[in-house]
């Protein structure tokens, strides 16, 4: 049954679910939840959205297309997609562990620029700058970007597999 999942025309709509599932849970915490993201929360979603529109792409072309070739460097898109929001997440863990500096869009500074505004305006108006190195929510001692590293991950070996592999369909015995 597994291997029915793991084929070329049906793994990218698997991966277009994670992908709106991991976006909608974090705009669900951002909304609801009321955790305002960081930068490289963002970045993180920007990998997602790519994993969106490869796997969409996918999806329409498998109906048209049958072309094996295609379908593979297509399904290898889309693991590049997850591997870039795997090396976004665990870029984010290390800034969480303080394994090394995040970068400097994260970074408070007391010398921080106004933008052309007046002390006054800047007051009425405070900008906030959520720091990355803040876990704000986490579960079995994972945070929202190291679930988010752990599941791309997966997600991107998955990818690569099909691509590789190259099944159109699974043979029922």
């Amino acid at each position: 049954m597994y291997k029915r999942v793991f084929t070329l025309r049906i793994w990218p709509i698997i991966g277009f679910l994670i992908s709106g599932a991991m976006l909608a849970g974090a705009y669900g915490f951002q909304y609801i939840g009321g955790l305002e993201p960081c930068i490289m929360c963002h970045w993180q979603r920007h990998a997602h959205r790519a994993v969106l529109g490869v796997a969409g792409l996918t999806v329409l072309i498998s109906l048209f297309v049958a072309s094996r070739v295609w379908l593979r460097g297509l399904n290898a898109l889309i693991g590049v997609a997850f591997l870039i929001s795997t090396a976004y997440g665990f870029a984010h863990v290390g800034v969480e562990f303080s394994w090394w500096d995040g970068p400097a869009a994260c970074a408070v500074s007391d010398k921080m620029d106004l933008g052309g505004k007046s002390l006054l305006d800047a007051l009425d108006d405070p900008l906030e700058i959520v720091q990355c190195s803040d876990v704000t929510w986490s579960m079995l001692g994972l945070s929202m970007a190291g679930w988010n590293a752990l599941i791309s991950a997966v997600a991107a070996f998955i990818s690569f597999s099909v691509a590789i592999k190259g099944k159109y369909y699974e043979q029922s015995r």
